[in-house]
């Protein structure tokens, strides 16, 4: 039988109140089509499970419908080292105090890096078609639906910091999640 010591559960209620940019309704772009036959061809598994069967492909760092709010020209002078600098905001209003800070201190740096390390040649990037990322592997994370969209696992439906749990090793006995105990407790 399955008991939870050593843990306390935490619930929590998450809410967003965001705009997205007008945009037609979501059809899949040739280049997302290309990035997951090239990904099931390949087998990719899960990031978290391992798992092969039932995975889907979820946009990491920045998702379709945020595309056209993006300055990519901006993102690619970043990436390609021509921007050395960002605005620093104002925390209230979220627009440019007039001062600037180094862009290898932001989270933009770090997410180009990584999708560069990823392949994505930031040199050959036409902001004017930022499909070639948005909808590229370099901005996927291969994900079975579990991880992908259910309650109590899915990056849709959780804060980071709780998700990324997921993908560390856990001691011998911990339970995550309510599922999770549940589940063992009919095994």
């Amino acid at each position: 039988m399955t008991t939870v010591s050593h843990e306390h559960e935490h619930h929590d209620t998450i809410t967003e109140d965001v705009f997205y940019p007008d945009h037609p309704p979501r059809t899949e772009s040739a280049v997302f089509r290309a990035t997951k036959k090239a990904g099931h061809a390949a087998g990719l598994p899960c990031a978290i499970s391992g798992q092969k069967e039932g995975v889907e492909y979820h946009h990491i760092f920045v998702e379709w419908a945020f595309s056209g709010a993006v300055d990519w020209r901006l993102v690619k002078g970043v990436a390609i080292g021509e921007v050395a600098t960002l605005p620093v905001l104002d925390i209230e209003t979220d627009q440019p105090t007039g001062e600037t800070y180094d862009a290898r201190q932001s989270l933009l740096w770090i997410i180009v890096t990584l999708a560069a390390a990823r392949g994505f040649d930031w040199h050959a990037f036409d902001p004017a078609h930022p499909e070639t990322f948005v909808d590229s592997m370099a901005n996927m994370l291969v994900l079975h639906s579990k991880f992908h969209r259910h309650k109590d696992h899915g990056i849709h439906a959780m804060s980071l910091p709780v998700w990324l749990f997921q993908a560390f090793p856990r001691t011998p006995g911990f339970v995550f999640s309510a599922d999770e105990m549940h589940s063992q407790l009919t095994h």
